[in-house]
């Protein structure tokens, strides 16, 4: 391929520069407002949202946008978590109802790389579905682009890049409608959008198709774990009858400190709050706190270390299931924030499996109870203690952990395929929808 310059910038021949960058001299980049109309939005609460599946009209908040919907098309006929209007809210009459091929973008976010995600909207087969709190609907004004292209003009990295740059905040980032409506994209031509997308599909199905096995072991693995952890199943050489004991006999609840008084540094030791532990995992990226290391030292009763057990007491509870996380080598090492509580295994019980029984439903059902009237939700120490559960001997725990341990091992190596998948998925979508690899027609 030949090279000419211009303006003293290097352009490969089929190619041209513009505002966004080198693209190819057949793509456009038209503003937004040039190839979608902005629909009205709702703002409401999530107060005013459930999912019980009477009610009628779905909501997309633009939370769902950051944190639900994992995919760049919502499939209202595979997604399950989209919450719905309560029958008792009023709509304006202005109110502009959603339809297949629509773009919601979410126009704020706690983070930079938040900023301008986007969703299109797919089978909706007669469902009623519209826009909701810090969110522009885009619908395409005369066909400049195709179905299940549109939503990637904005997982464009060069769009997504120069978006960053008109956000404003400080806590928050936002997008303002103004900006948006004069924010230019790059398109490429038609039949190209039409054979991105459907490359990108195909990726996508293998995405699906891999979490489908993903969840079919943990199915698996719940019911196990429920025949397992409740003495329903037993393991030959095992009779002995199970001990009805409290958690206080099994386990030691330590509960982390505030350390209101300290500054914070930019390097450290790290510093675990409610935010960084997950359902199964820590997470680190973007809440992320440093104290000084000489903490440690200090506050040795707060210290993290790989194979601990930690949950969290304020809002506990997602989705019917535990915020509570074991460490590993990568956390490296922590002090304990308050309102996060590490586990001790005590009177020679198996950490593991009290980790284990912290997930069970009778036990989230318990756990519910003794923090209903509190908001937020929380749960004390004292109360947890209390809880009630039975346990059969050490050994028949330490086999019980294994079995479990055997299905997390499968279970993450299924994930490790579909993250190998997924990052070739996106190093082949930047390639493809910056134009620096072309498609065949």
């Amino acid at each position: 391929m030949t090279e000419t310059y211009n303006k003293s910038i290097l352009v490969k021949e089929g190619y041209k520069e513009t505002k966004l960058g080198l693209i190819p001299k057949d793509w456009t980049t038209p503003t937004i407002s040039e190839v979608f109309d902005f629909l009205k939005t709702t703002s409401f609460s999530r107060n005013q949202l459930s999912y019980d599946d009477e009610n009628n009209i779905f909501y997309i908040h633009y939370g769902d946008i950051h944190a639900t919907f994992k995919k760049p098309l919502l499939d209202f006929e595979t997604e399950a978590n989209v919450p719905r209007l309560n029958d008792d809210v009023t709509l304006p009459n202005s109110v502009q109802y959603l339809q297949n091929g629509d773009v919601i973008i979410a126009d704020a976010s706690e983070d930079y790389d938040g900023v301008g995600e986007a969703i299109e909207i797919k089978n909706l087969n007669g469902k009623t579905a519209i826009s909701g709190l810090h969110t522009f609907a885009l619908r395409d004004i005369d066909k400049k682009t195709v179905p299940g292209f549109r939503t990637y003009i904005f997982k464009n990295p060069i769009v997504k890049k120069a978006l960053k740059t008109i956000a404003t905040g400080s806590k928050v980032y936002g997008i303002s409608k103004s900006n948006t409506q004069k924010f230019k994209i790059v398109l490429p031509t038609l039949p190209e959008q039409q054979k991105i997308a459907s490359i990108l599909n195909t990726w996508d199905k293998a995405i699906a198709a891999q979490e489908k096995l993903i969840a079919q072991k943990q199915e698996l693995k719940k019911g196990l774990m429920q025949q397992l952890l409740t003495g329903k199943k037993r393991f030959a050489g095992f009779s002995e009858e199970w001990e009805v004991k409290t958690m206080n006999d099994i386990v030691k609840y330590i509960g982390g400190e505030a350390f209101k008084s300290i500054s914070q540094v930019e390097k450290g030791v790290k510093w675990l709050k409610i935010a960084n532990v997950g359902i199964g995992s820590i997470k680190w990226d973007g809440n992320t706190t440093f104290l000084p290391s000489s903490f440690i030292e200090i506050n040795p009763k707060y210290v993290l270390n790989e194979g601990d057990i930690v949950m969290a007491l304020t809002r506990p509870i997602l989705n019917n299931k535990l915020k509570i996380a074991a460490f590993n080598k990568k956390d490296g090492v922590a002090l304990l924030n308050q309102r996060v509580a590490k586990l001790v295994s005590k009177n020679k019980n198996d950490l593991k499996f009290i980790y284990y029984l912290h997930q069970m439903p009778y036990f989230i059902y318990s756990m519910n109870a003794m923090m209903a009237g509190t908001d937020p939700p929380n749960i004390s120490l004292k109360d947890l203690s209390k809880a009630r559960v039975k346990t059969p001997s050490f050994d028949e725990q330490k086999m019980i952990v294994s079995i479990i341990e055997s299905f997390d091992f499968e279970i993450n190596c299924l994930v490790s395929v579909k993250e190998q998948i997924f990052n070739q998925q996106q190093g082949l979508m930047q390639q493809l929808l910056t134009g620096k690899k072309r498609v065949k027609l």
